[in-house]
């Protein structure tokens, strides 16, 4: 068995699969397995994951069922059933994984793993966003996860800063995360606030792979300022700022479907902190914002941000 499992999601794909199945196969560490599930694409994509794994026996396997998931966060999460090493790493199939990705990741999660042990980890590393021939775009600047919105699991909750495709997880993390859910937005944010909440995560301050923006992304990057998000919030039309409402409420479903999965797993202190965020979507909404103050959200965050937070509060 393989020390590591790379699950890779794939639809419609073929423009770019093959070349980060290169990539993957190009690590300087060679101990893992990559297990490829296709969500059912039109294009050549199936085909060519069926070339790679006669190319590649023993190294690639592909996974073949009849579920239909049309997102790649409940991919992901069918992926994960089928995964059973001491750790899992997440790959989109149109970046590209610099050569030792694996091997330093590996090493920040052992480090972690020793001085928590027993814990969920999860490891995640920098990224280098490039345009579709992967050149890169902007220079490279490593996060500052001591930054103080970044220790608070209700700020997790608002807005996810772990990038799926630079994820590593260990066993005592993926076997225990459970089932897809429509109200899971997306599996690296749901690994990552299992990882807040229950155990352990550590960050790699290095770009260990290109991210390739080609105009069609899951998920694509984006430089976000406080004062751009103001200025969006200032220029919206009333129908941006009632769906705002309703993404509140489905937030309200969503932290309540982790209470009932995770509450009994979670680190005391981090269980008060969801429910002092529980509090701010019951009763009237003089009531809900007196229980912002006890929101570790307040002492993290500047005033724009925190204004942010009061109307959706307010609005809800």
């Amino acid at each position: 068995m393989a020390e590591i499992d790379i699950l890779l999601a794939a639809y419609n794909g073929e423009k770019f699969i093959a070349e980060q199945l290169d990539s993957l196969i190009a690590q300087t560490f060679k101990d893992f397995r990559i297990i490829i599930r296709d969500d059912g694409s039109n294009d050549n994509t199936p085909a060519i994951i069926q070339d790679y794994a006669e190319k590649y026996p023993g190294i690639i396997e592909v996974v073949h069922d009849d579920v239909i998931c049309r997102n790649p966060a409940k991919n992901f999460f069918e992926l994960m059933k089928h995964a059973n090493a001491d750790y899992v790493m997440f790959s989109d199939q149109d970046d590209f994984w610099l050569e030792n990705k694996i091997q330093i990741t590996l090493e920040c999660m052992k480090n972690a793993e020793k001085n928590n042990p027993g814990m969920p980890v999860l490891v995640f590393t920098g990224l280098q966003p490039a345009d579709a021939n992967l050149n890169a775009i902007n220079e490279f600047v490593p996060m500052d996860i001591n930054a103080r919105k970044y220790y608070s699991l209700v700020s997790m909750f608002e807005e996810n800063f772990v990038s799926g495709c630079t994820e590593m997880i260990n066993k005592s993390l993926y076997k225990n995360i459970g089932e897809y859910d429509a109200l899971i937005t997306m599996h690296d944010w749901w690994t990552a606030l299992y990882a807040r909440a229950c155990g352990v995560i550590a960050y790699v301050p290095e770009a260990t792979m290109l991210y390739r923006q080609h105009g069609h992304n899951a998920i694509g990057y984006s430089e976000r300022t406080v004062m751009l998000r103001l200025k969006k919030l200032m220029c919206a039309p009333l129908s941006k700022i009632r769906k705002a409402g309703k993404l509140f409420h489905e937030l309200h479903e969503r932290v309540l479907l982790f209470r009932s999965r995770y509450a009994d797993k979670m680190m005391p202190e981090k269980l008060k902190q969801l429910d002092n965020f529980i509090m701010i979507f019951t009763g009237n909404r003089f009531r809900r914002l007196s229980f912002m103050r006890k929101l570790d959200y307040s002492e993290h965050h500047n005033l724009i941000e925190n204004i942010f937070l009061a109307v959706k509060v307010l609005m809800y």
